[in-house]
């Protein structure tokens, strides 16, 4: 199996966790924490799948290897596959809301639930609130961002 398969199938994987985590697992539980968790989900999944990509148009030597640093493998999905494939720049800024939104919870100095959102407070006690419908959201976006993958790698 070449590695984009591989790093498709990942991505696949966490999507279809995030996706239970957050229309089954949720309304049972009913703990907004795993919001916490699915959030992660999103973003592993959406890293592989951008990995997926990166790895297609290696193998066929259209880009050159690459190393193992985010901002540099987005930087060139940027430059490389946004616009020459159906990728657009508001899908790899998706991509990099998604992993400040993660580092900013584990950054936190602190998080706490309240009304059904997730509140992540920085140091300077600056907030932000995720909510179920923002995860929802962002699982939406996702789905259609490993539609076009699929289509790339196929």
């Amino acid at each position: 199996m070449e590695i984009h398969q591989t790093h498709y199938d990942k991505a696949i994987n966490f999507f279809k966790s995030a996706d239970h985590l957050i229309y089954v697992t949720l309304p049972v539980v009913k703990d907004i924490k795993l919001v916490a968790t699915i959030l992660d989900n999103v973003y592993f999944s959406l890293v592989h799948g951008m990995d997926a990509v990166l790895e297609y148009e290696r193998y066929h030597k259209r880009i050159l290897p690459m190393a193992n640093n985010f901002d540099l493998r987005l930087d060139t999905f940027r430059k490389k596959i946004v616009g020459n494939h159906e990728f657009t720049k508001e899908e790899s800024d998706f991509i990099v809301e998604i992993k400040k939104l993660r580092d900013d919870r584990k950054n936190a100095s602190m998080e706490f639930t309240r009304g059904g959102k997730l509140v992540i407070c920085s140091e300077g006690y600056r907030m932000k609130t995720i909510s179920i419908d923002e995860i929802k959201k962002y699982l939406s976006t996702t789905r259609n961002f490993l539609l076009k993958v699929n289509k790339t790698i196929k």
